[in-house]
């Protein structure tokens, strides 16, 4: 067997042996695949973006294939030997977690709760089924994947994993990197399942102020960071990951889903290198396609132990996806909404008439939408056309006229200036002229609700509608009413004020957490005001709210039942009963876009659901686009032409 030595270098690794300078299989794969330069008894081959580990193990890999013997020098002598444990560790680990899920392997969940129950884990969060198996899982699998369904408690699940690891000494740290809007839901876990016993804290304000809290970490802390701050810190976080036993927690880890490129995906792929566990959370872990999983698993176990290259990767997923997630299954958990044990809840779709000078605005629209189509000569020049023209705009008028007066910067509407004179007359007057129908409507619904002294949360995709609603719920109400979106920063240090001194306005201090708190503290009725794009995710409103009104929605189904979901989730009230209000706007007693988007979102619904709520994983198919979610696909698009076309309304 013709032997080759390792010697590694600074820039990379020399290859070195009588053999291996005339193997022309090797001086095919280390020139082309690596870009080695060939020297005088082997080869030179660069590291370029890798690390030296992965450079040694590639080469390792490929000169045992090919019957080497390897030998090696120094840090690769044991980059091999550590590499090798963790492959060996990897397959053991894979082995007892499949047989945990096919229940040919116990989990002794006793003296899972005995452990916390020693740590001082409080009977109010005593972990439910679900839960529990869970962090079973996680335990087994050490790196693990909680792909459960939005409000089934990922995060409680994950902390008593953590916990668990901490008793064992396992770990003596926790390091929770997400979107801010998962820091609240970790402090309040944290506080009611194990009060002071972990010091939760998180990493905000500038460069220097997060070093002193890297610099000041003690022993059983869990430090929450943003992604940006994960990346911009990741020399001072390897540095504390190399000294102290790390459980890496990534939540809604599909945030790091790009498949190449970004700041925040190959940084976290690194710090997962140094961490001693890690574990990802996600509910809609592939929102756009199986592709989303990749940086996600290299999180979980790096350097492509369960993913292979990224373009074998991407090569499997396109034509053996089931084989993806066969691969994978054994380190992912994922419980389906139906174990949850919810009552469902009731839709209830209110017919809107559109009035006067609404009706007519509308009528133009519809009109000059049908006008840009006669020109269009083939059924696919008018669907481009169509989508030229932006469906959303029939959206907006079914809504609120007034919103063609000003610029919608999330999905990129100018104001609408290329008018005829007639409807340049009526958006000009409609603001004073009269209220929009759906928002009487919905007015009336608030009026009742807060008879019953409850709370409501009112969803529009438009935030000049919002600005709008708000207004007119305080002036013609006058009950506490609050607003979140995109203007509202997320993130904040503690609830600051009495939740009754204030109400929650864009431009004020307040971050989206605090005016959450206020809504939901708050002793009367009260009103929250939201768009999708800002409370889908990581926001639980359930304690005390349990009534919605949709002003509008768009064709983005996913959008639609996460939000659902925010009222709709585990640690509901045992009587509390939940409701949904549709408002669909009607034209002389006939059909409008409204009907179209509610047809649509039914139709979608079951296999939403499955993808969302169910116990199989699948890619949700959304785009990078907010705007193309919202239109609509091409089924969404030829029944809306048909309906401008005046087939079949």
């Amino acid at each position: 067997m013709p032997s080759v030595t390792l010697r590694p270098e600074e820039n990379g690794v020399l290859v070195l042996g009588e053999e291996i300078a005339k193997d022309r299989a090797a001086f095919l794969y280390l020139r082309a695949s690596l870009g080695a330069i060939q020297i005088d008894g082997g080869w030179r081959v660069p590291r370029r973006r890798h690390n030296v580990t992965w450079l040694i193990m590639r080469v390792h890999d490929w000169l045992r294939s090919h019957g080497y013997g390897v030998g090696a020098e120094g840090v690769a002598d044991s980059a091999i030997a550590q590499e090798l444990e963790r492959r060996r560790s990897f397959q053991r680990t894979r082995e007892a977690t499949s047989a945990l899920k096919a229940g040919v392997r116990d989990f002794d969940r006793g003296g899972l709760e005995r452990a916390l129950s020693e740590f001082g884990w409080q009977t109010s969060r005593t972990l439910r089924p679900h839960q529990l198996d869970g962090a079973a899982h996680a335990l087994t699998a050490i790196n693990a994947a909680n792909f459960s369904v939005p409000g089934s408690g990922k995060t409680v699940t994950t902390l008593a994993a953590a916990v668990a690891h901490i008793q064992s000494g396992t770990v003596d740290l926790i390091v929770v990197v997400g979107p801010l809007a998962c820091f609240d839901p970790w402090e309040q876990e944290a506080r009611a399942a194990i009060g002071g016993r972990i010091e939760v804290r998180r990493v905000r304000g500038n460069a220097r102020s997060r070093r002193a809290v890297y610099e000041q970490v003690g022993v059983r802390q869990v430090l929450l960071l943003s992604y940006a701050t994960a990346a911009a810190d990741q020399l001072l976080l390897l540095r504390l990951f190399r000294y102290r036993q790390v459980m890496l927690v990534v939540d809604e880890s599909h945030r790091i889903k790009r498949f190449r490129g970004g700041v925040w995906a190959p940084a976290l792929m690194e710090l997962a290198r140094h961490a001693r566990v890690r574990q990802i959370l996600s509910g809609t872990p592939m929102p756009q396609s199986g592709k989303d999983l990749y940086t996600q698993l290299n999180v979980l176990w790096p350097d492509g132990l369960l993913t292979g290259t990224r373009d074998a990767f991407a090569a499997q997923v396109e034509t053996d996806f089931d084989g993806v997630l066969g691969k994978i299954g054994p380190f992912v958990s994922r419980t389906p909404k139906e174990a949850l044990g919810l009552s469902p809840y009731e839709v209830i779709r209110h017919a809107v008439d559109l009035r006067a000078t609404q009706a007519e605005i509308y009528a133009l629209i519809y009109n000059q939408f049908r006008r840009h189509l006669q020109d269009a000569q083939t059924w696919q020049d008018k669907l481009n056309a169509l989508r030229r023209g932006r469906p959303i705009r029939l959206l907006q008028a079914a809504a609120n006229p007034a919103l063609f007066n000003v610029r919608d910067s999330y999905y990129r509407l100018p104001r609408l200036e290329e008018r005829p004179p007639t409807l340049m007359e009526r958006l000009a007057a409609y603001p004073q002229k009269e209220l929009p129908a759906k928002s009487l409507a919905a007015l009336d619904l608030v009026a009742s609700i807060m008879d019953r002294q409850e709370k409501v949360v009112c969803w529009s995709n438009f935030v000049a509608n919002l600005d709008h609603f708000r207004k007119l719920v305080h002036e013609r109400l006058g009950v506490p009413c609050f607003q979140i979106d995109g203007r509202v920063p997320a993130g904040t240090d503690a609830l600051r004020d009495d939740p009754n001194e204030r109400c929650g306005r864009p431009g004020e201090e307040d971050t989206r957490e605090v005016i959450i708190q206020r809504f939901l503290a708050n002793e009367s009725p009260a009103v929250l005001i939201t768009n999708p794009a800002s409370c889908s995710e990581s926001i639980s409103l359930h304690s005390s709210c349990h009534n919605a009104i949709y002003l509008d929605r768009t064709y983005d189904c996913a959008l639609f039942l996460q939000s659902i979901d925010r009222i709709h989730r585990l640690g509901l009230p045992p009587d509390a009963k939940v409701t949904i209000h549709i408002l669909l706007a009607t034209f002389g007693g006939g059909l409008t876009i409204d009907h179209l988007v509610d047809t649509a979102l039914q139709a979608k619904d079951a296999r939403m659901r499955l993808l969302l709520e169910g116990a199989n994983l699948g890619p949700i198919s959304l785009s990078d686009d907010p705007s193309a979610d919202a239109e609509g696909d091409e089924q969404d698009l030829e029944a809306l032409l048909r309906y401008l076309l005046g087939e079949g309304s």
